[in-house]
């Protein structure tokens, strides 16, 4: 009974190295484009999208340019991946 035991535990180890053995490893990314804006240089001209509450829990598509803020005040971009998104 033992021996049984013994034999069926090293073949699923076995089976396990193996599994692991032939799954591929992920392809390789390419590195990213480089930036196409050094520090301090100007950013170019983008307007975005937003939404904006008008009451009564509604909201209602507006846009904003990035020259809107010009001489007006700082602004400051963060990017945050899959933030508010499914999955």
């Amino acid at each position: 009974m033992r021996l049984t035991f013994a034999f069926l535990m090293a073949m699923l180890v076995t089976l396990g190295v193996a599994a692991l053995a032939s799954a591929q490893a992920p392809a390789a990314q390419p590195p990213p484009p480089p930036p196409s804006v050094a520090v301090g240089q100007t950013a170019p001209e983008f307007t975005l999208a937003y939404l904006a509450p008008v009451g009564d829990g509604k909201v209602e598509n507006r846009q904003v340019k990035l020259s809107d803020f010009k001489g007006k005040q700082n602004v400051v971009l963060a990017f945050f991946p899959a933030a508010f998104s499914p999955g």
